[in-house]
């Protein structure tokens, strides 16, 4: 089992128990998180572990290539590194596990890796995790022969097959379903694929990349995402920060944004700049992707608002065919989830162990959605 996770962080190390079923123990008290300082002991189980730091300068590379990486926007300090390490990381054909919160650009973040890698003239699959169904996830994953099950006229390659030459990219790979993650973990291991109805494996030659804002290690003492998967897709890691600690590239972003959206529709600049003006302390708790839905109400109305949109209580009557996929599943499947939530929060009275047991949603990830809606 995986206990906790310490990063260094100034000062110290930041501390995070991973769902841990003994705890960890500082001076008595009960730790999920913090920062533990130089001299501090904290106990995991039968062991008892002390920080101790070394005074030394760490020097962390900056990227000197102005704003852009590939499709990527940024000019504060977090996305300057995160640039640097892409740029050391593009080249090879090592898996890459990109984690965030929703809405960061972890997407992006797998096209720029792409695009600025030996494979960039070859496919960019994309495969979403999050609307996979066991049966579907292997059709999708590994393709099948014709004849293979009912309705299976013509036979159809998976998306390793499609993406060979190239790169696929597993977007929200904590919601695959488990019973599909050894099959994964065998392609990874070594890169041959096996359509359904089919008795022999063929070669494939792609570069995977993968994406969560879920802790997979939390979900592999939970039983729900396999421990050796986790090390095969993180050979390595890259974290996108969150929008509110991008300093001045709300702004930055907005202003392409509205470029974008509305490129002969100069007047709606200041506009946009008083706007922002006006919620300078926002947070941006959806990122990247709540900043972009923001510009698009600029453009629309003539002026926008931030904060969480209003809780629906029924289900939308129509699929927003006026937005990007993506945009539209969002919005979609936010309208479920806060209608779902909202409605077993009720009916447990708010507790969240029932609610739980209920939904069969572990209780990490229950947490998550009611933060993620703002609900109670």
């Amino acid at each position: 089992r995986l206990h906790c996770e310490l990063v260094r962080v100034p000062g110290g190390l930041h501390f995070r128990d991973l769902g841990s079923k003994n705890g960890s123990w500082v001076g008595g008290c009960r730790l999920e998180r913090g920062v533990l300082g130089p001299g501090a002991r904290v106990q995991l189980g039968g062991t008892v572990i002390e920080v101790r730091l070394e005074r030394q300068r760490l020097k962390q590379a900056l990227w000197q290539g102005g704003d852009r990486f590939g499709p990527l926007l940024g000019a504060s300090p977090p996305m300057h590194r995160l640039f640097a390490k892409l740029a050391r990381v593009a080249p090879g054909d090592s898996s890459v596990l990109i984690t965030g919160e929703s809405g960061t650009g972890k997407e992006e973040v797998a096209r720029a890796i792409h695009e600025s890698s030996a494979r960039k003239d070859g496919p960019f699959v994309v495969v979403d995790g999050a609307s996979l169904s066991r049966s579907l996830a292997d059709l999708e994953l590994f393709g099948h022969e014709r004849g293979a099950f009912t309705g299976a006229e013509v036979a159809r390659a998976g998306a390793f097959e499609r993406a060979s030459g190239g790169t696929v990219f597993l977007d929200e790979i904590g919601e695959l379903p488990i019973e599909v993650q050894p099959k994964l973990l065998r392609v990874l291991e070594d890169r041959t694929v096996q359509r359904l109805g089919s008795g022999a494996r063929q070669s494939v030659d792609v570069r995977v990349l993968a994406a969560t804002h879920r802790s997979l290690a939390t979900m592999v003492n939970e039983g729900s995402f396999r421990e050796d998967l986790l090390y095969r897709l993180a050979v390595l890691e890259l974290a996108v920060p969150p929008l509110r600690d991008r300093g001045g590239d709300v702004r930055l972003l907005a202003r392409h944004f509205l470029r974008r959206f509305a490129p002969d529709r100069r007047d709606l600049m200041e506009a946009l700049d008083r706007d922002l003006e006006k919620h300078a302390g926002y947070r941006w708790p959806g990122n990247v992707r709540e900043l972009r839905s923001f510009v698009r109400r600029l453009v629309a109305l003539g002026e926008a608002s931030v904060g969480a949109p209003a809780i629906e209580t029924e289900m939308p009557d129509t699929i927003r065919v006026d937005l990007p996929y993506a945009d539209a599943k969002e919005a979609w499947l936010g309208a479920f989830e806060r209608q779902y939530l909202g409605r077993l929060l009720d009916e447990t009275g708010g507790n969240v162990t029932e609610a739980s047991r209920r939904s069969g949603l572990a209780r990490s990830r229950l947490h998550e959605l009611v933060k993620k809606h703002g609900l109670r």
